[in-house]
């Protein structure tokens, strides 16, 4: 069944579409986010440049606690997507120092075909989300990117649309990171990026 918009609504979303993909009564859209996930065991490196260091790149095999999206590099046609914000979050039971040496070697990129339209340090897109607290145990963090609140989480002043069927992936650009050994007390890394914003399907 369609979602009944009132006028307002669909002004809205026309406009967060930019005009050019959202078709009034043939598309349902709902406000949440793409996510995926990179996971990098202690001691093991994040190598730039391959599926393992790229976003939205290999989904098979994960669950939707790890992604949500089903196809490598794109979206099921007719979907698209109105990105308004890029978070980057590590669970945050990641090593202080292993959260320091990702933030100090890693870009954070966007790419929708060919060009990537979006590129910044990973700590420059705040999560807005996760665990805080204290604990008075050296075996436990609280690590998070940015303060937990949804005021507090990155986005975008000018909308980037994924279009129907555009390729697109998610990058960390920089110097192969070594996590720390499990040895030494490394618990390796779990990495998401999310885009937030308004996803566009086809009317079931």
């Amino acid at each position: 069944m369609a979602q009944v918009l009132d006028g307002s609504q669909v002004a809205f979303i026309q406009q967060q579409f930019n005009g050019t993909t959202y078709q009034p009564n043939s598309m349902d859209v709902q406000s949440e986010p793409l996510y995926d996930e990179l996971t990098t065991a202690a001691g093991s490196t994040i190598t730039p440049g391959i599926a393992g260091s790229q976003y939205f790149a290999n989904p098979t095999g994960k669950t939707y606690a790890q992604t949500n999206v089903l196809e490598a590099r794109k979206l099921p046609a007719p979907e698209a997507f109105a990105v308004m914000g890029i978070k980057f979050y590590p669970q945050p039971n990641i090593l202080l120092t292993d959260w320091v040496n990702i933030g100090a070697n890693f870009a954070l990129e966007l790419w929708i075909g060919q060009k990537w339209y979006n590129r910044a340090p990973c700590q420059f897109y705040n999560a807005g989300l996760g665990t805080a607290g204290f604990t008075t145990f050296s075996s436990q963090s609280f690590i998070t990117n940015g303060v937990p609140g949804r005021g507090h989480a990155h986005s975008l002043e000018i909308n980037i649309i994924i279009d129907n069927q555009a390729s697109f992936y998610g990058n960390l650009s920089g110097t192969a990171t070594t996590m720390t050994a499990a040895g030494s007390g490394g618990t390796g890394s779990v990495l998401y990026m999310l885009l937030d914003g308004l996803h566009a399907r086809g009317v079931q």
